[in-house]
């Protein structure tokens, strides 16, 4: 028995590195040192012969080539305007006065206006319940779907006008990365801000970890044009420093993200883009404290023994953080990457979660971050995940967020569907 044993290991083992060296030939490999630019090590993989979005080779230590890739824009630097055009040009211009035309990807809505603000300021985070209110999250550059769901909901008109009312809008978190319409995806947002705030509606933007990233200029997860563009306007080789300069405080864009807050309560519903866990009601910060300390380190790269304070570790650490913490839908799969990490993580108790919502007198924590299968509820519904794989053309039926109005929760989609979620 002992011997069959030991035979199946084995094989267990040749079979699993026979998988590992034949998709490494097929499919390649890469070590890029993200901060420099450079490719320490790149195998294109034998499909590069066969795929066109991909170079056939082999290569050692040199500059890995990014480029633009179709409309772009427009950051502002002081009083210039920078952007890409449809022909992947790169341009410069002055800005002229406190308008801006975003042009996007997007068939059914190519331009849209966008008046820049004269003053910005750090957003409340405790509000009164609206009648209705709407939250989606994890968009990730994907101009078209959230255009998509925006419309089909009613919370804007075919121009991007808001016909929300008075109705609240959550974005909660990670509206960055990954897509390759994230600029417009953010300059709809500021638009519709002010939109918003004009007919006693409000539109809430609380940052998640990609938004984070963005701002310590971590490119892990940028569509390469975004790297050209940001090395173009910070006249920066480094990756990293570009990209942190794009979102720094010496940008439109940049001052603008430094005024959001990463975790808020409206009425008694907390939003954020990670989750709170036990370490937050036992070390008793309040909303306002989370969001303070957060915003200490917006666009500082730091570790946790350059913390200011040590209870700031809670705050801005990678495991417990509001916009990193995973422990209210943990899974397998991220369980074992933080095992094989050295860290063991539980997922949060039944009786830590209402300690929780106790100590911060809420009903209902709403999270994004941890993909879920479809927006659903947790814990006797005291925990929602809206983070869902958003459709990416118009009108998908895949797009999905989630309806609060009058105490009743319902699951609404990008066809304008409508759907209870639980009855309480």
């Amino acid at each position: 028995m002992k011997k069959n044993s030991i035979k199946v290991l084995k094989w267990s083992g040749v079979l699993m590195i026979a998988y590992l060296v034949l998709t490494t030939i097929i499919l390649g490999y890469q070590d890029t040192d993200t901060k420099k630019g450079k490719h320490n090590f790149y195998w294109s993989g034998l499909n590069a012969l066969w795929l066109k979005n991909k170079v056939f080779g082999f290569k050692i230590n040199e500059q890995v080539e990014v480029a633009f890739n179709g409309v772009d824009g427009p950051y502002i630097v002081k009083d210039s305007l920078f952007f890409v055009t449809d022909k992947n040009e790169f341009k410069r211009a002055k800005k002229e006065n406190n308008n801006i035309v975003v042009k996007t990807n997007c068939r059914e809505l190519s331009k849209f206006n966008v008046n820049l603000k004269s003053s910005l300021k750090k957003e409340v985070d405790v509000y009164k319940m609206p009648n209705k209110l709407i939250a989606i999250s994890d968009i990730e550059g994907n101009f078209n779907g959230f255009y998509s769901f925006l419309r089909s909901n009613k919370i804007i008109d075919k121009y991007a006008n808001w016909i929300f009312g008075n109705g609240h809008l959550v974005l909660n978190g990670d509206f960055f990365d990954r897509g390759n319409q994230v600029t417009q995806v953010l300059w709809l947002i500021y638009h519709l801000e002010s939109e918003a705030e004009k007919s006693g509606g409000k539109v809430h933007f609380i940052l998640g970890n990609h938004e984070i990233m963005n701002m310590y200029g971590n490119v892990s997860y940028n569509d390469e044009k975004y790297i050209e563009v940001a090395k173009k306007i910070s006249k920066k080789t480094s990756w990293d420093d570009a990209l942190r300069f794009l979102y720094s405080n010496k940008t439109e864009l940049g001052k603008w993200l430094r005024t959001k807050n990463i975790v808020e309560k409206i009425g008694d519903l907390i939003f954020v883009h990670g989750g709170l866990n036990k370490f937050h009601y036992e070390g008793n910060y309040s909303i306002t404290e989370l969001n303070n300390i957060a915003k200490n380190y917006y666009g500082i790269v730091t570790s946790l023994k350059n913390l200011k304070e040590e209870r700031d570790k809670y705050v801005i650490g990678s495991i417990n953080s509001p916009y990193w913490d995973r422990r209210l839908n943990l899974d397998i799969k991220h369980s074992t990457a933080l095992l094989m990490n050295g860290t063991s993580v539980e997922k949060t108790s039944g009786d830590d979660l209402s300690n929780i919502l106790k100590m911060y007198n809420a009903s209902k924590i709403i999270i994004g971050h941890s993909l879920v299968d479809d927006v659903s509820s947790d814990y006797n519904n005291r925990v929602i995940k809206i983070d869902v794989k958003h459709g990416e053309t118009f009108e998908s039926g895949e797009t999905k967020g989630v309806l609060v109005e009058y105490a009743a929760f319902y699951k609404i989609n990008d066809l304008g569907e409508k759907n209870k979620l639980f009855k309480e």
